[in-house]
């Protein structure tokens, strides 16, 4: 798995970001604050996805399903179960992306440069809007609880800002339906979220298998 593919696929991973977007109202703000504080209480996450990739090269989109796990203080496992198995791990410390051609594996303490992008997937399933605000900016419109919410981002910077145009997530009160990213070059890559389980926790043992750390069970924080 190269890197610009890794950088596109931490954009699709994102679901709940801060909105400080010119124009929007103080109670908007608030209700998203409100959002990415109850994700802050979530102990862990389970959740199947199935991804639509469309490439200016291909006649026919390409479709992928897996699972992902997220645990705390920022261990996350996206693992793909078809067409093609691969999985890629972030600890604190690294960075590591196996499929059927080997494992890959960076250091993110000695990677400054992307570590920003690998920890926002991190800082988002544990709700810290502080991390998240100083790479993305975003515009965020609320529903009604008939009509889903509505979060765009846009990267700040390099060098997530020459790949992605912009990401957006829909979503239900704390139900995240569907993300879609906009790529710069035009290709486009949308996930549904069909299962969750935002109550998981895991066993020491679960941890070791799952993210390869030692650990103790997890819980609520």
């Amino acid at each position: 798995m190269s890197w610009r593919t890794y950088l596109v696929v931490a954009g699709v991973m994102l679901g709940v970001f801060e909105a400080r977007a010119v124009g929007q109202s103080t109670s908007t703000t608030t209700e998203l604050s409100q959002l990415m504080a109850a994700f802050s209480k979530m102990p862990g996450l389970e959740a199947r996805f199935v991804e639509t990739k469309r490439l200016g090269l291909l006649a026919q989109p390409l479709e992928s399903r897996g699972r992902l796990y997220f645990a705390r203080p920022g261990l996350l496992l996206r693992r793909v179960e078809s067409p093609r198995r691969s999985e890629l791990v972030i600890t604190p410390k690294e960075l590591k992306m196996r499929d059927e051609d080997g494992e890959q594996v960076i250091d993110l303490r000695a990677r400054p440069d992307v570590r920003p992008f690998v920890e926002s997937l991190t800082w988002l399933l544990a709700g810290d809007q502080k991390a998240l605000s100083a790479v993305y900016s975003l515009q965020f419109e609320r529903g009604d609880g008939h009509t889903p919410w509505q979060l765009t981002l846009t990267p700040k910077a390099e060098p997530l800002a020459h790949l992605i145009a912009f990401i957006r997530v829909i979503g239900t009160g704390l139900a995240v339906s569907e993300i879609r990213v906009q790529e710069k070059a035009g290709d486009e890559t949308v996930t549904h979220i069909v299962e969750a389980n935002p109550a998981r926790t895991f066993q020491p043992a679960e941890l070791q298998s799952l993210f390869g750390v030692p650990g103790t069970a997890s819980k609520k924080p």
